[in-house]
């Protein structure tokens, strides 16, 4: 069996949904394909902003590690999923290699989790999937009202668009890592809102496809 598809899921949608998570959970594993889901941090980036008190931005990178590896093995058990979250790109691909669904964190200072889903989908050949809290790349604010949606967007422009920290589709969809690895592996990638439903059938829900 072959992971199919591969989740970078907003840490939020864990670290503000613990009761829910058994929902999360099952719209994950909605489908029959093998999936592999990358966690964020969520409501844990205040250990991130306070270890910035106390230590340099590779301390800071640490514990973000740390905190998304927390919400992957929270989320790991609700899945009922593969019993380690990797930390290594041989890990991912032993992991991976025994059929069952697989949660993990991040893995490398410097690297958020969304170029480390990129890593994965790379490594696995699999689908991209990033579930955030906006449905897709927008060309402003999407709180604005003239803003609009791209139904699809090159690595080119989408890289302008996160250069110039726009609200639309800035730091907080995607960053130029994850961007540079989609655009070598050639990945098809689709961001969308982290709703259980879009979840559940990410291919049929509003979202920004993202052309390599």
């Amino acid at each position: 069996m072959n992971v199919d598809k591969v989740y970078a899921v907003s840490g939020s949608l864990i670290t503000e949904n613990l009761d829910e998570l058994g929902d999360l959970a099952n719209a994950l594993q909605n489908g029959e394909e093998q999936i592999l889901v990358v966690t964020g941090a969520g409501g844990l980036k205040e250990y991130i902003r306070a270890a910035g008190d106390f230590g340099n931005q590779g301390e800071q990178d640490l514990v973000g590690i740390a905190a998304t590896r927390l919400n992957a093995k929270t989320l790991m058990t609700a899945m009922k999923a593969y019993p380690d979250t990797p930390k290594t790109a041989e890990e991912i691909r032993k992991a991976a290699s025994t059929g069952q669904n697989v949660v993990m964190g991040g893995l490398t200072p410097g690297h958020s989790t969304d170029a480390v889903a990129a890593i994965a989908a790379e490594i696995l050949e699999a689908d991209l999937y990033i579930a955030t809290t906006v449905d897709g790349v927008y060309d402003k604010n999407p709180e604005e009202v003239d803003a609009k949606r791209f139904d699809q967007i090159s690595t080119e422009k989408l890289r302008s668009v996160v250069s110039g920290n726009n609200e639309a589709g800035g730091h907080e969809l995607i960053d130029l890592t994850a961007i540079d690895i989609i655009e070598r592996s050639g990945t098809e990638t689709r961001i969308l809102e982290g709703t259980l439903e879009n979840i559940s059938d990410p291919d049929e829900a509003l979202g920004t496809q993202i052309v390599p």
